[in-house]
């Protein structure tokens, strides 16, 4: 193609440390842009150095990087781990679900009685709730005896 290495966004970036400060300015300004050269039919022959030199930079602050990317790489791999694993649980449930209502229906139909439609079914087997009663407190009529206590002047 254009001689440029295809793969080169795949290769991940370097740092050389250079004992003075003046040296490490040199060799930037020297390769920064150029061809990295070699033989002509060498694998990095047409790739162009990329350098910058990074003043105040110290190798802690590489290690701190490094080691807090890696601690999110992490937690976001925990976390979809732990979605996948919610929805992995749910569709167990819900196959396990079909299964009981399948049977239900099976024994019904052996029986001989009436087959509900599955989402009868399954209304079936949750919980009725009741309707809450009202109470003499929320419709409004408290005796006046009550009252006359809580505002007395």
């Amino acid at each position: 193609s254009s001689g440029i290495n295809a793969e080169w966004p795949l290769r991940p970036g370097g740092w050389v440390e250079f004992k003075k400060k003046r040296i490490a300015k040199a060799v930037v300004q020297s390769l920064n842009g150029n061809i990295i050269g070699g033989k002509k039919g060498s694998y990095y022959h047409d790739d162009i150095w990329s350098m910058k030199y990074l003043p105040r930079f110290k190798w802690s602050n590489l290690t701190e990087k490094l080691a807090y990317n890696s601690a999110v790489r992490k937690k976001k791999l925990q976390q979809e781990m732990t979605q996948v694993k919610k929805e992995t649980n749910f569709f167990l449930e819900q196959v396990d679900k079909n299964k009981q209502i399948t049977a239900i229906k099976r024994k019904r139909e052996e029986k001989g009685t009436a087959v509900k439609s599955s989402d009868n079914i399954a209304s079936s087997r949750e919980p009725k709730q009741r309707r809450i009663a009202q109470s003499s407190v929320r419709s409004g009529n408290i005796p006046k005896s009550v009252l006359s206590n809580v505002f007395t002047q």
